[in-house]
């Protein structure tokens, strides 16, 4: 078979997968590199070499003479799943997004196989086997630290050749050479590099991501990582600090998908082009470690990342068990530490009983792994607020449940029927609860909490549930975004399905929007025009509008040009007028009460919009509001209202 390979992907239930390779011969030293799910042991001609746990670690292996080697891949149910797990898969052991989601189910089509593939390396006596490093600034400059993880067999003197090289810029590269004396067996080298001022890791909002190439050779044997000049930090206040300045963060979660040996550069690079479609200049990778292909589209995009480790919900708390979690935890920092787009590690997502116990054991080991970067001990529960879908209802971010950065919230959506049809059959419509239930549909919230109606046919339900989620995430993210300050970004949940489920994603599994996607793209412009409605619905010449906020994400001031009008029945111009908003500023630039407030040669001048509105037929408006600049459209949101005939007769004083 080809590899990468995981066998759920050819519907092949199983707990357990062996693989012969016939491994070819060459000079020097062997080495194999298997990414394999989840635990994997190895033999070659018949004798054992070791074992190896962990899926997103690469496992690397010295081989001795033979050519015959067989790999066991085992990806067993967890014992302990639901709430005492054993098996560090974060979303890939359990969640409510993959097959079966929080049922008695959710354990099948998993994940066991050889994603990643298997490399075969051929090195000197002297093998270079891990290029590693930590970036400070320093007055005029940098203090590159280089990390060189080398396996000799006996004592040699060597001699490391550094070279720093642009990778999506033009530019010059940079050389440095340094002795080593190396000692016999497997042992870590530091080499300090001070570097002058050089061009900047930026987000690609305000700047451009200047990615080098870090390259180390050593007796014969070459290794690279990316690296980015920036600093990140966090405030008092909560504020990302990207090289030294706030940074509102406009993000969203995502898991790409369930099964990593189907994803790669292509897929990678679509969905971080998408990301940045959507105006988010941040994503949360949710409670796994994905595949490297995405770390290195946000580096060279400029995406920020926060990295979860993964671990979901609830976890066994044995001295076994905590001392895997720790020993995988600085394996991700070895792993994906070089990334610059990764400005913050979490040790936990909702941990439930493990709070005060696993959580914060782990984020003290990565604390040490990596003093550059900020860590958070859990992405709790009380920075997932669900209103509208869980309880409450979507009004109630108002109250900015969540902040100062809530990082999960959002409501399921239905996809294309023609989607649900493929993959349901004869299940899809009417709805057989059971199946829908397996692929993560929430019936309770989407009926009970949202009040989505189904309508006469899947088409309507699609529309309904999907009109609903694009409400939700502008009202929500419109309330948070006109609170800048109190609150310091957002991550809505979540922006792609990872495979043919019925989730919070904003994209299907096959890409394609859902109405939510359009929503979270107009709410996450850098220049919003938010509009609050007086009401929704109101009578015949009542005022449509309450409050006309403008936020700023920008780095300069900005001269707008708005327009705000009704659309329905009949059309109706309610202002036009400019606005300059200063760097990264919130402006309340209208409000009704002050408007009432206001001297009598003031209102005077809206007197013409009050005698419009009094003639208007009734029927559905759209309230729509621009905000230009020049050429450029910066926003455009649209509310709906209604106009109904009045109670009274017209000319009533209220």
């Amino acid at each position: 078979m080809a590899l990468p390979h995981q066998w759920s992907l050819e519907g092949v239930e199983a707990e357990a997968g062996w693989y012969r390779l016939q491994v070819p011969q060459g000079e020097g030293r062997r080495f194999i590199r298997v990414l394999g799910d989840y635990s994997k042991e190895a033999w070659l001609e018949g004798a054992y070499l070791g074992r190896h746990e962990g899926y997103f670690e690469p496992w690397l292996l010295e081989l001795p003479p033979g050519e015959e080697l067989l790999l066991r891949v085992a990806a067993p149910k967890d014992p302990g799943w639901p709430r005492f797990k054993r098996q560090v898969k974060g979303i890939f052991g359990q969640h409510d997004c993959r097959p079966g989601g929080t049922t008695e189910r959710g354990q099948e089509r998993g994940t066991g196989g050889l994603w990643g593939g298997v490399e075969v390396l051929f090195r000197p006596e002297a093998a270079l086997l891990a290029l590693r490093h930590r970036l400070s600034p320093r007055p005029g400059g940098w203090r590159l630290l280089v990390e060189l993880e080398v396996d000799a067999l006996r004592a040699l003197d060597g001699k490391a050749e550094l070279r720093l090289v642009p990778e999506n810029f033009p530019g010059e590269a940079l050389n440095r050479e340094a002795p080593l004396a190396l000692e016999p067996g497997r042992r870590t080298y530091r080499l300090l590099w001070d570097l002058p001022e050089m061009p900047l890791w930026e987000v690609w909002e305000r700047g451009f991501p200047h990615l080098f190439r870090l390259e180390a050779r050593l007796l014969g044997a070459s290794l690279s990582v990316p690296l980015g000049f920036r600093t990140v930090a966090l405030d008092g206040e909560g504020w990302l600090l990207l090289n030294g300045r706030r940074l509102f963060l406009r993000g969203t979660n995502i898991i790409p998908t369930q099964w990593l040996a189907a994803y790669g550069e292509g897929a990678a690079t679509r969905d971080v082009a998408l990301l940045k479609e959507a105006n988010l200049n941040a994503v949360r990778v949710h409670a796994h470690v994905t595949h490297p292909a995405f770390y290195r589209a946000c580096d060279r995009e400029g995406v920020l990342v926060w990295q979860d480790f993964p671990l979901q919900w609830g976890y066994a708390e044995d001295e076994a068990f905590l001392r895997e979690a720790l020993r995988q935890a600085r394996a991700m920092v070895d792993l994906l530490g070089a990334h610059p787009s990764i400005y913050l590690w979490c040790a936990h997502n909702e941990p439930a009983h493990n709070r005060k116990t696993l959580a914060p054991l782990v984020a003290a080991e990565l604390r040490a792994a990596d003093p550059t970067r900020p860590v958070k001990e859990a992405s709790d529960f009380r920075e997932h607020p669900y209103p509208g879908w869980y309880w409450g209802h979507l009004r109630d971010f108002l109250a900015l449940p969540g902040k100062p950065l809530p990082s999960e919230f959002g409501a399921q959506a239905l996809p294309r029927a023609e989607l649900l049809r493929r993959v349901l059959g004869e299940a899809a419509w009417p709805p057989d609860w059971r199946v829908w239930a397996y692929h993560n549909f929430q019936p309770h919230e989407t009926f009970r909490v949202a009040g989505v109606g189904m309508g006469e046919s899947l088409e309507a339900f699609v529309e309904a549930s999907q009109a609903y989620q694009a409400e939700l995430l502008r009202f929500a993210i419109h309330a948070y975004r006109r609170a800048k300050g109190e609150v310091v970004g957002y991550f809505q949940f979540m922006f792609v399905e990872p495979w043919e489920g019925i989730t919070w994603a904003v994209l299907d599994v096959d890409r394609v929007p859902k109405k939510g996607f359009f929503a979270l793209r107009e709410a996450s412009s850098p220049v919003l025009l938010s509009l609050v409605p007086y009401r929704e619905r109101l009578e015949v010449g009542g005022p449509p509008l309450m409050e006309v906020w403008l936020v700023s994400d920008l780095e300069r001031a900005v001269e707008l040009e708005i327009r705000l009008r009704l659309e329905g029945p009949q059309n109706l111009a309610l202002w036009e007028g400019r606005v300059v908003l200063g760097p990264g500023e919130v402006q309340r630039v209208f409000h009704l009460m002050e408007l009432w407030e206001a001297p009598a040669e003031v209102q005077a001048g809206f007197l013409p919009v009050v005698q419009a509105l009094r003639q208007l037929p009734p029927g559905p408006y759209r309230l729509l509001g621009e905000a230009w600049e020049g050429e450029r459209l910066w926003s455009r949101t649209v509310v709906a209202v209604e106009y109904l005939e009045p109670i009274h007769e017209r000319g009533t004083a209220w």
